[in-house]
């Protein structure tokens, strides 16, 4: 009966380690769209006290128009991220909890094991919640980027919008 329970309670921390794995990528994936974002909140800053010193760039208009386009793109993934990290961070308390769960059930009445198996579900779809929050995230990135290369490739020197 011993040996069962501690392979019932293994299920859960499985899933653990694979939760781990996941919120590894993505919490590198945050910080990456974080330090984009402090990256163009920086270049922003500098490309408007150049405009107000009067020594304008030729491309500080055109680049400070992109800078405003991206950082509230970045803003919904950046937000999309977290939410992602949460809910997998939520993943990963349920299955801590169905371990214990599991354990009181091998000693407890039978409902405490339902009550496992409802958490194992729970910590199951609060993962596919957060994974899909990752990909929508992935799918609008494309946008970001598509963005940025198509603005710069239709730059050339000399030339600025509207002239």
């Amino acid at each position: 009966m011993i040996a069962r329970t501690i392979g019932f309670i293994l299920a859960p921390a499985v899933m653990i380690n694979a939760c781990a794995v996941a919120l590894n990528g993505l919490l590198a994936h945050y910080a990456a769209i974080s330090d984009r974002l402090r990256g163009l909140a920086k270049e922003r800053l500098e490309l408007l006290r150049l405009r107000v010193e009067a020594s304008r760039g030729l491309f500080v208009g055109e680049r400070l128009e992109e800078i405003d386009t991206q950082l509230p793109q970045l803003l919904v993934r950046h937000a999309l991220m977290r939410t992602s990290i949460l809910w997998v961070f939520i993943a990963v308390s349920l299955y801590v909890v169905t371990m214990l769960i599991i354990a009181l059930a091998a000693f407890s009445a039978p409902w405490v094991a339902t009550l496992a198996l409802v958490l194992f579900l729970l910590g199951t779809a609060a993962l596919l919640g957060g994974v899909s929050l990752t990909v929508l995230e992935i799918y609008r990135s494309h946008g970001a980027v598509d963005y940025e290369v198509r603005q710069v490739s239709r730059l050339r020197v000399g030339e600025r919008r509207g002239a």
